[in-house]
């Protein structure tokens, strides 16, 4: 049985709030940021759709993946625990300057910067600073982050398929070919449906 093969990108940075959770019924953050609490945010917020799936399967397809958010602990641990994903992270980092805390954990683990990406709904906080050391950045499209040139998602539900696509096109460029289905990259989000077309892969 042959072995598949590690995507590019090992270590997952995800952002919290507007990229794993988001108000709920479309209300406005700042609503909440009026009066925050660990408490409010448990009523105010909720998981974005198809997170849980995204997780089980970065969970098992890279080496590690950390919250970097600039929200407090005991907002984050209020809501993790409602959410019940806590247990899908190796570490939660709080910071102010998230590109600087990415190189950090990186370099003390000895890990590769060019295996790292981090994923974030705000350009200013989670795209600017993360680029600025030399990590690659995926941006959870949003209306209020539309301006911001990058590569983007609709949501966490999509990042399987990003990265299985991001695989491909990878070893495409390094010349190595074979034929790919659409299950290659859909099915880590909806498993079941078999080949529909082939295209070059690797």
């Amino acid at each position: 049985m042959i072995e598949p093969r590690p995507m590019r990108y090992r270590h997952i940075f995800l952002d919290a709030e507007g990229t794993l959770y988001v108000p709920r019924q479309g209300r406005s953050r700042w609503e909440f940021w009026a009066n925050p609490s660990p408490e409010a945010a448990v009523d105010f917020f909720e998981l974005d759709d198809g997170v849980v799936t995204a997780l089980e399967f970065l969970r098992e397809n890279s080496d590690s993946i950390c919250i970097v958010s600039r929200n407090s602990a005991p907002i984050l641990d209020a809501l993790f625990e409602k959410f019940g994903i806590l247990h899908f992270f190796d570490e939660v980092i709080l910071s102010t300057n998230k590109g600087k805390s990415i190189e950090r954990y990186l370099s003390d683990r000895g890990l590769n910067l060019d295996e790292a990406l981090m994923v974030g709904d705000m350009p200013t906080l989670d795209l600017y600073p993360v680029r600025a050391v030399g990590v690659d950045v995926v941006l959870v499209d949003r209306q209020y982050n539309r301006v911001a040139r990058a590569e983007r998602i609709r949501g966490v539900k999509d990042l399987p398929a990003w990265l299985k696509a991001d695989e491909i096109a990878d070893r495409m460029e390094k010349g190595r070919v074979k034929m790919s289905t659409l299950d290659d990259f859909f099915a880590p989000l909806r498993p079941g449906t078999k080949t529909l077309i082939g295209v070059p892969g690797a």
